[in-house]
């Protein structure tokens, strides 16, 4: 992967996890970033970070802040989780949810049934 793509998809997967996790731990924010690895090494929802991050129903807070339902980050916000980011994509931090690819936060009802077996709760975060 050349700079330019790296960076792009750095950026991808900050604004993921702003989105899905800015309020959580940040082992959760890592669980946010290797859930987009794992989904990314599955190939059924796109065949880079970006593209998983971005596909139509996969985020719904990225959604919203595509959409304007949410306002956009603040730039010191975006810079933090891209820092998590760099450290999920290289691999430097602990893979907390194994090979997740589904999950929700604990306030929203489940579809569990759909996803199957839960792998794991990071704060409010349940991973599959």
């Amino acid at each position: 992967m050349d700079f330019q793509s790296y960076e792009i998809n750095v950026n991808c997967m900050a604004v993921a996890i702003y989105a899905e996790a800015n309020t959580q731990s940040i082992t959760a924010k890592h669980g946010v970033g290797y859930l987009i690895l794992n989904r990314v090494k599955s190939k059924k929802y796109g065949q880079d970070i970006c593209e998983v991050v971005y596909s139509k129903g996969q985020f719904e807070g990225v959604h919203d802040i595509v959409t304007g339902k949410h306002p956009q980050p603040a730039y010191k916000d975006i810079l933090k989780a891209e820092l998590i980011a760099i450290d999920v994509i290289s691999h430097k931090v602990a893979n907390p949810i194994a090979n997740s690819v589904y999950f929700h936060d604990d306030s929203i009802r489940s579809m569990s049934y759909a996803w199957g077996k839960k792998t794991t709760k990071i704060d409010h975060l349940i991973f599959y």
